[in-house]
């Protein structure tokens, strides 16, 4: 599978891992991933075809690695960074927080309404159909175009930096701390699944 990633969710990515996993670290992933050419400047922040899937997944995969038992974290640390830097950037997204009263803390249309434009976003920034479906008390993110795990292969599912994202997301939206949200991934392209799933629990 061929795809890319707009220049400017690319620079959001690997402007989040830096500030995570620190200079020394970030270069060497950037190294190993064939991103070198990234080092002294990040993506233009446009809407242009940038970093491909299989270079962002071999990306992950350097953390992953350089980090070892720690690099799932490290990975879902990235994605929490890639929501709360990429709020200022899509004001459209910012608008969720109208969405949602101080008294929607379960399951309703709005969380539901909340996750279909975290959708849309990664469908203008990577080309990929994301599908959410409520199943019930939890919703579901399938991806069958994963951009995260092209060309590699897994034990067990390995999807982390989105799977930070959507917990990040979901926080924001319930107003809870990340650390109450639970997203389990529960198959992966990785692992010769069809698609990458996510159950989101809080």
């Amino acid at each position: 599978m061929s795809g890319q990633f707009t220049n400017r969710y690319a620079r959001l990515i690997l402007g989040a891992a830096r500030s995570v996993i620190g200079p020394e670290a970030w270069r060497d992933a950037l190294r190993q991933a064939g991103l070198a050419r990234y080092e002294e400047a990040l993506p233009p922040p446009s809407p242009d075809p940038g970093i491909t899937f299989a270079e962002m997944s071999a990306f992950c995969q350097a953390i992953r690695e350089r980090f070892g038992p720690d690099g799932k974290w490290m990975l879902r640390r990235i994605g929490h960074e890639v929501f709360q830097q990429g709020l200022p950037s899509y004001s459209w997204l910012a608008n969720l927080a109208r969405l949602v009263s101080g008294s929607c803390k379960r399951l309703g249309s709005e969380f539901y309404n909340a996750m279909q434009r975290a959708a849309a976003i990664v469908r203008m920034e990577t080309g990929t159909f994301p599908l959410i479906w409520r199943e019930g008390d939890w919703v579901y993110w399938d991806n069958p175009s994963c951009p995260y795990c092209v060309g590699l292969s897994c034990a067990e599912p390995c999807c982390d930096l989105p799977a930070g994202t959507l917990e990040a997301i979901t926080a924001w939206v319930l107003e809870r701390p990340v650390e109450a949200i639970r997203v389990v991934q529960e198959s992966s392209r990785a692992c010769g699944e069809p698609s990458c799933r996510y159950r989101i629990e809080w």
